[in-house]
C-alpha cells in the first residue's frame, strides 16, 4: 500500500471518528422524544437505554472502519451487507446483556434474524445500513446519488450524521425488541431493564401489543405508501431529543419487489387516485351543466315571466 493510500485511509478514519464522536455526544439526550411514535427503546430505563445506544454506536463505528480498511470495501458491503448487519445486532446485543447482567449470554442468531423488528429493518437494509457507508466512503458516491439526487447531489457531513443517527436508533430498537420478546417472561429482567410503569404485566403487554400493531401498520401500509411516494422516514438526534423527519428518497427498486399485502396497499392508493380524479372530473362536468342550466334555461324562463309581467302592467 502506497503512502498516499495510507494517508487517505487515516484521514477518512479520522473523519469517521469525529462524526461518531458528535453522534455519541447527542446520545446523552436520547431519553427525550419529540414525536408520538412507539419505540422499543422506550421501555428501558434512561441509563439502560443510553448504555445500549452507546454500545451500538461504538460497534457500528468499528464495523464501518473494519470494512473500509478491506481491499474492496464496496464489494464486501454489497455481497455481505445483511450478514454484517445481523452480526452487528448480535454482538451489540450480547455486549449489552453482558454489561447489564455481568455474565456472558449467547444470543440465538437465527431468532434475532427472524425477529419482527429485524425483518422489517432488513427490508430497508440498502438505504438504512449500506448507503451511509457509501456516503462516508465517498460523499459523491453514485449509489448515494441514485437514491437522493436531485434533492441531495452529494452527502454533506450533516446529512451523513443524520443517517447515522437514524441507523443507531433503529439498531437499538431491533435489539430492545428482541430482548422484549425473548426475556420479558422473566420478572428479574423487567425489574432490571424496564421503567417502573412497565413492571406491571398488564402495562407491559399493552405496550408490547401496541408496538407490534405499529410495526405491522408500518410494514403493510406505511412502508409501501412511502416507497410509492419516494419518501423515507428517519430519526434524528438533537440535544433536545429525538425527532423524526420525512426526506426524499428514490425507492423505485424497492417498489418492484413488493408482493402480497404491501403490493395491495400500493394498488389501493393508485385506484384511489384514479377514482378521485374521475370523481373530480364528474363533479366539474356536473357543476358546468348545472351552471349552464341556471344561466341559460332558467334565465330565459325568468326573462319570459318578467317580460309577461311588464306587458301586463302596460295594459
Amino acid at each position: 500500500m502506497s503512502n498516499f493510500e495510507k494517508e487517505n485511509i487515516n484521514a477518512n478514519n479520522t473523519r469517521i471518528a469525529n462524526l461518531f464522536t458528535r453522534v455519541s455526544y447527542k446520545l446523552n439526550f436520547s431519553n427525550k422524544k419529540n414525536n408520538q411514535l412507539l419505540f422499543s427503546l422506550d421501555l428501558l430505563k434512561d441509563k439502560t437505554k443510553i448504555d445500549l445506544l452507546f454500545i451500538v454506536a461504538k460497534n457500528l463505528e468499528t464495523t464501518y472502519t473494519d470494512i473500509y480498511q478491506q481491499p474492496n470495501p464496496i464489494s464486501l458491503m454489497e455481497t455481505n451487507g445483511e450478514v454484517i448487519f445481523v452480526r452487528l445486532l448480535e454482538e451489540s446485543c450480547e455486549e449489552f446483556l453482558m454489561k447489564q447482567y455481568g455474565c456472558q449470554i449467547k444470543v440465538n442468531y437465527k431468532a434475532l434474524r427472524m425477529s419482527l423488528y429485524t425483518k422489517n429493518v432488513l427490508q430497508d437494509l440498502e438505504i438504512l445500513f449500506k448507503l451511509p457507508f457509501y456516503a462516508l466512503l465517498n460523499p459523491m458516491s453514485q449509489k448515494f446519488r441514485i437514491v437522493y439526487s436531485p434533492i441531495y447531489t452529494s452527502a454533506s457531513e450533516s446529512f451523513i450524521e443524520a443517517l447515522i443517527d437514524n441507523l443507531i436508533i433503529e439498531v437499538g430498537n431491533c435489539i430492545a425488541y428482541f430482548n422484549i420478546i425473548t426475556f420479558s417472561s422473566l420478572y428479574s429482567f423487567r425489574q432490571n431493564f424496564y421503567r417502573s410503569k412497565f413492571l406491571s404485566l398488564r402495562n407491559f403487554e399493552r405496550y408490547k401489543n401496541n408496538l407490534v400493531w405499529q410495526l405491522n401498520i408500518k410494514n403493510y401500509l406505511q412502508r409501501p405508501s412511502d416507497i410509492y411516494n419516494n419518501r423515507y422516514r428517519i430519526y434524528i438526534l438533537r440535544t433536545t431529543g429525538i425527532y423524526d423527519r420525512i426526506i426524499y428518497a428514490n425507492r423505485s427498486n424497492q417498489l418492484i419487489k413488493l408482493s402480497k399485502l404491501p403490493l395491495l396497499t400500493v394498488t389501493t392508493i393508485e385506484l384511489r387516485d384514479f377514482l378521485v380524479s374521475r370523481l373530480d372530473e364528474a363533479i366539474y362536468r356536473l357543476s358546468n351543466g348545472l351552471r349552464f342550466t341556471l344561466t341559460s334555461v332558467l334565465g330565459r324562463v325568468i326573462g319570459l315571466i318578467w317580460r309577461g309581467i311588464i306587458e301586463g302592467l302596460k295594459k
